[in-house]
């Protein structure tokens, strides 16, 4: 810990994140249009379904929404996410208080981080991952050991628990996975999420399970949630997010699932950190659940419609995305000796910007991530034309 006199007196060099923000901006201002792929979110504006009243709903949620709520959220949305969550993820949640609503995902992390797992901790986090999860970590303190992982499981003969193994520690404590994935748009199917199971029982281990693409799985597969396998839901958090499914990532709502003694635990980091969600933006998500499928519906025909047209035209190497906001790509030779930096910079002349692969693993240099929703359909086939030409 630095004292005041001894703390870096000089400025911070701002995230790669936001640098590339700031130098869109300046650019857009100058005249040069850029397709900027890099931020997974929507072009699309937020569903009048999370907006538009429903009738009698201060019933449940009474008229006073400035005054304090309960903190682990507001009992009606708890109810409803109940209903889900056993019905649509098959998890064995036996009432209201195993469901915790956070400041979105993040939220939800960074209490399950700090007061279930601790500080000094080590995670093995199965990537590339998502890059916030970085920050995350770094703020409570804990160590994030990379197991690269979604890329070698294409490779015949890959041995998930063989792969984990090669990490494990000590001071290992949990295991992260993202399904569907972020930044890859790969699924865990439910043979692999038993293998990652079975390791985390025999190693008695906490599982983070990040799901918040579930609803946005562009082919036939199963998502298939790894707390609902045999003697796992006493070990796993499960993290949720209304940012991605209603395209409301400004609203800041997320939830955690798991055994009510865990969620105890974890209510007292999200007290501690921001006290409670703003209730009228739980009043807005529940809005969204009690219409589900009406404030889905258009962002997921939209997506989709990309999301093909995408796999059709895009001629640079990708992971075989199957769900998420997302394509992984590989890129050309004349790029991968570059900095982060020099990637950017590069690719903002070309009039696009991607994630530079390296913000998901430490292995993944050569990679960028595309998103494709967070432009319109015709935006997006401008942008694969300038990718192509890389």
């Amino acid at each position: 810990m630095l004292k005041p006199s001894k703390f870096p007196r000089e400025k911070r060099p701002p995230t790669i994140f936001n640098q590339i923000g700031g130098e869109v901006q300046k650019r857009t201002e100058q005249g040069q249009a850029i397709q900027a792929l890099h931020i997974g979110d929507t072009y699309i504006p937020l569903p009048t379904q999370l907006t538009d009243p429903i009738p009698d709903e201060e019933s449940l949620f009474g008229s006073m929404l400035n005054r304090y709520g309960d903190t682990m959220g507001e009992p009606p949305l708890r109810r409803i996410l109940l209903e889900k969550v056993r019905n649509r993820n098959k998890l064995p949640a036996d009432g209201i208080d195993c469901v915790q609503i956070s400041n979105g995902a993040t939220g939800a992390l960074s209490s399950g981080f700090s007061r279930i797992v601790g500080a000094g901790s080590e995670i093995l986090t199965l990537s590339p991952y998502w890059t916030i999860l970085r920050i995350v970590a770094d703020h409570t303190n804990i160590k994030l050991v990379e197991v690269p992982f979604f890329d070698l499981m294409l490779e015949d003969r890959f041995d998930p628990i063989k792969q984990m193994e090669k990490y494990l520690s000590h001071k290992t404590a949990a295991i992260y996975l993202n399904t569907p994935s972020n930044p890859t748009g790969m699924l865990l199917n439910r043979a692999m999420l038993e293998q990652i199971a079975k390791f985390a029982k025999d190693n008695d281990l906490w599982l983070f399970a990040d799901e918040a693409y579930e609803d946005f799985i562009w082919n036939s597969e199963e998502h298939v949630s790894i707390g609902s396998l045999p003697e796992m839901f006493e070990r796993t958090i499960t993290v949720y997010t209304f940012s991605k499914c209603f395209g409301a990532s400004g609203l800041r709502v997320g939830y955690a699932v798991g055994a009510s003694p865990v969620i105890a635990e974890l209510n007292r980091g999200v007290v501690g950190g921001y006290y409670e969600v703003g209730r009228y933006d739980q009043l807005m998500a529940w809005r969204g659940m009690v219409r589900f499928d009406e404030a889905v519906k258009p962002l997921h025909d939209s997506y989709i419609q990309t999301w093909q047209w995408m796999k059709e035209n895009l001629t640079l190497e990708v992971l075989p995305s199957v769900g998420g906001f997302y394509f992984f790509v590989k890129l050309p030779d004349k790029w991968r000796s570059m900095s982060s930096e020099e990637k950017v910079k590069g690719w903002l002349d070309s009039g696009i910007v991607m994630s530079p692969g390296s913000s998901f693993g430490d292995v993944y240099g050569d990679w960028a991530r595309i998103c494709f929703t967070v432009v319109s359909p015709d935006e997006m086939k401008e942008a694969v034309v300038k990718l192509n030409s890389l």
